[in-house]
């Protein structure tokens, strides 16, 4: 296994060559100004050679370390055993560093008309060199381990970050197929009903049911997509509606024209419609709805109103009785976090009112307009 440093891209690698270089400039100045604090002269470019080609003999041997160090990593199980192994990698890198700093200074003298380059007694020098090598040597090891620290650190965040993404989607997907069938029982049930007493209008019914189902399973994006696609959505439910209770059935639906490319979930108003229709056709025998959309600022606010017998009890327990609202304040919650609003509450003029607010986003679609399935009940409000 590679380490991140060992793996780096040629511009990390460049920025290495920039900080060795940087050490051995400072060291330079350290040295050549020690001289001539002692007034002596400063050896400046004496300096110079000696401290570039030991910082850079180092980050020559830089890819073998790391190779070492990825290799046979330290752990606390093979502690005991891997630090003898080790201590041997370090004397290898000091007596290979050495080795290579005298190579490359006897070259450069000979270059620069010099003379021959006098290293010492070789014995002495690889101990006086190894001195600064061991700790070179841990140096390199333990800024390897943080960088790989922090990258294994940033893979694991990502690798949360991914699995509670595939969860959530997982989720949305388990609630939608939650809604689907409970939607269609409910359709399937009411069409039953309407069958015998009205052959058309249940015929009529059941065509609606079908275009609906189809343009359910066409959709690309069910997580979410544009408000016109919702509103035809909408428009094919409350046509099947319309043919079992006719008159008794009015929905009006406001909706302003820089709307209707907004990001919306997909199926989000059905259940909505569904409980609205519901609850006022059993009190009231006539179901009077109104949907409307307009912007806030940055939210989407989306509207149903009925004519029903609102709220008999706190809005939290309503939520919990059923599969529309539950399921619908689920999916809201898993898609936007706290980045929502979605609250019932009782008119003054009566019935309930149900106000969804999301974040304004626009899909990247051709310009909305009103479906052909919902222009006869639709008046478009102005841009907000």
């Amino acid at each position: 296994m590679a380490t991140p440093l060992l793996t780096a891209s040629r511009k990390r690698w460049l920025w290495l060559f920039l900080v060795f270089t940087v050490i051995a400039l400072v060291n330079n100045a350290r040295f050549a100004t020690n001289q001539l604090t002692a007034g002596e002269p400063g050896r400046w470019q004496f300096y110079f050679i000696m401290e570039t080609t030991g910082a850079y003999t180092v980050l020559l041997l830089l890819p073998a370390l790391l190779w070492f160090f990825a290799k046979y990593p330290l752990t606390r199980p093979n502690l005991a055993p891997r630090l003898p192994l080790y201590l041997l990698a370090s004397m290898a890198f000091g007596a290979c560093h050495t080795l290579l700093m005298f190579s490359s200074r006897t070259l450069i003298f000979w270059m620069a008309g010099k003379g021959a380059y006098d290293y010492g007694h070789w014995g002495y020098r690889f101990l006086m060199e190894y001195t600064h090598q061991f700790i070179t040597f841990w140096i390199i090891y333990g800024v390897d381990l943080f960088v790989r620290y922090v990258r294994e650190n940033q893979q694991q965040k990502l690798k949360s970050a991914q699995l509670e993404q595939q969860l959530t989607q997982a989720r949305l997907q388990a609630l939608q197929m939650q809604l689907n069938p409970h939607f269609l029982f409910n359709t399937l049930n009411l069409i039953s009903a309407t069958m015998f007493d009205d052959v058309n209008a249940a015929d009529k019914m059941m065509a609606n049911l079908g275009e609906l189902l189809r343009k359910t399973l066409n959709s690309t994006n069910w997580q979410e997509h544009a408000l016109k696609d919702e509103l035809e959505l909408a428009g094919l439910y409350v046509d099947i509606m319309k043919a079992r209770f006719r008159d008794k059935l009015s929905v009006q639906m406001n909706i302003a024209h820089d709307t209707l490319l907004a990001l919306v979930p997909g199926f989000i108003l059905q259940p909505l419609l569904e409980n609205a229709i519901h609850y006022s056709m059993s009190a009231e025998k006539s179901a009077k709805v109104e949907i409307r959309a307009h912007r806030e600022h940055d939210s989407l606010k989306l509207s149903i109103s009925d004519n029903g017998p609102g709220l008999a009890a706190e809005p939290e327990q309503i939520m919990n009785q059923g599969v529309g609202l539950s399921n619908t304040a689920e999916r809201l919650a898993k898609l936007y976090g706290r980045a929502h609003l979605f609250h019932l509450h009782n008119q003054q003029e009566g019935g309930l009112q149900v106000v969804l607010e999301i974040p304004f986003r626009v899909t990247q679609s051709t310009e909305g307009t009103v479906p052909a399935q919902i222009e006869g009940r639709t008046e478009a409000l102005p841009a907000q």
